[in-house]
This record gives C-alpha cells, sequence and structure tokens, in this order.
C-alpha cells in the first residue's frame, strides 16, 4: 500500500462541483454555473481545490506526483503539447513541494501509448492507468509507465481483494495498487464512495505487520534494493 497524489499545477484553487452517478463523478460544473441554476439533474458534491498556498501544508508527507498541468487528455493532443503539460507540471511541482516528481496519472486513463517520450523526457518513471485487471495481480507491472491498478476503492470486491492479498505468503515481488481517486468521491456518501469505508481499508491492512504502507516511489525503490 502507497500514499500518492497526483495534481494540477494549472487548477490550484478552482472551485467546482461534480456531478455523479452512482459511485461515478462524470460531470464538472463551475462553481458560479452551479449556483446560478436552480435545478440539477445530478445529485452533486464540491471539489475545490486547495489553493497554492495551502498545498505544502495539506500535503506534506505525501509523494507528490503529475496528472498534467491542466488535467489534458493525452490521446487527444499533439505530442509537443503532451511534453508541454507533463513538463511544466513536473517543473512547477518539484519547485514548489521540494522534491523530484517522478511519477504521474493518467488524465481520463487514456494516452498511454502515445506518451512514453514525453514521460521519459520529464523524468517519470512510474504513470498510472485507471483500469484495473479482471484478475487482481499481486504483482510489480511488467512496464512502470503503464500501471494498472489492482483494485479500486469503489469496487464491490474491495475487500475480498484485500483479504485475498494478505492472505499470501509474503513475497519480494508483492504489490497491492489500490487506487482512492478523487478526494470529492467521498463525500458522494453512497454504498461504496464514502470516507467510513476508506477507513476501514486503511485500518485492515495497516494493522498488518508484513504490509509496508509507503509511496509508490518508495514501494519501487525497496524492489530495487530487494527489500
Amino acid at each position: 500500500m502507497f500514499v500518492r497524489t497526483h495534481l494540477n499545477s494549472g487548477l490550484f484553487g478552482d472551485k467546482t462541483y461534480e456531478g455523479r452517478i452512482g459511485n461515478m463523478g462524470i460531470t464538472e460544473m463551475p462553481a458560479a454555473r452551479f449556483e446560478a441554476k436552480k435545478h440539477h439533474l445530478l445529485p452533486y458534491v464540491p471539489h475545490f481545490r486547495i489553493p497554492e498556498n495551502e498545498l505544502r501544508d495539506v500535503y506534506a508527507g505525501f509523494e507528490i506526483a503529475s496528472h498534467t498541468v491542466s488535467h489534458m487528455n493525452m490521446a487527444r493532443c499533439s505530442e509537443e503539447e503532451r511534453i508541454r503539460q507533463v513538463r511544466d507540471d513536473v517543473t512547477a511541482l518539484s519547485g514548489l513541494f521540494g522534491q523530484t516528481v517522478t511519477g504521474f496519472a493518467y488524465p481520463y486513463g487514456a494516452g498511454a501509448n502515445v506518451s512514453r517520450s514525453a514521460l521519459q523526457a520529464a523524468g517519470i518513471r512510474y504513470a498510472r492507468l485507471a483500469t484495473a485487471p479482471s484478475q487482481p495481480s499481486f504483482r510489480f507491472p511488467e512496464d512502470p509507465l503503464a500501471m494498472p491498478l489492482t483494485c479500486w476503492h469503489i469496487a464491490k470486491k474491495t475487500f475480498p481483494c484485500i483479504e485475498q492479498f494478505l492472505m499470501m505468503k509474503p513475497g519480494d515481488d508483492d504489490l497491492f495498487f489500490l487506487m482512492f481517486a478523487h478526494g470529492y468521491e467521498f463525500d458522494f456518501g453512497t454504498k461504496e464512495s464514502n470516507w467510513e469505508k476508506l477507513e476501514r481499508i486503511c485500518q485492515t491492512v495497516s494493522r498488518q505487520p508484513d504490509v509496508i504502507c509507503c509511496s509508490i516511489g518508495e514501494a519501487f525503490r525497496r524492489h530495487e534494493k530487494g527489500e
């Protein structure tokens, strides 16, 4: 397990609202537009991004990773724009947090097949997809720039998947890659997407003596050292 946060350096402080269907956020609306409308077809929750002057306090102790400057769909832009989106985000985040940014998450889970050169040029070593295999894998990914999830927090099978992982005989290549996704999703208050479930997940894994909860960067460093 690990803790990592992906940030868009061009969107700090933005105030929007996120509309959902079930457990999934599907549409984002600027705050002014949302508040001007009297009726909404979907249930919404606030999606207020943290202002730049509060970021270091809020994310103290986190590994910081890139998510492009402006949440750009990497599959729908030019190579020049892909390079700019990653390079400028990495530069801004590294300067703001005083740490080397080597992680990335693909906005919308798209563009892994065309983004490799842009990621490598910016010094990215690990990049997360937004998909999980039908059968969970507990092994380190063969391609660190296209890392699938082990499980997603809103999935009904989350706890059976965790239990399967915990029942395994410990090995050097074991990795449970759980995606918590966007913070606003815990405000949905649905059966599968809520703060209480997140707390139960953290409690379940943190009390296991043979489980190391760390950032993805630390997980890879330990793996490379054979720890």
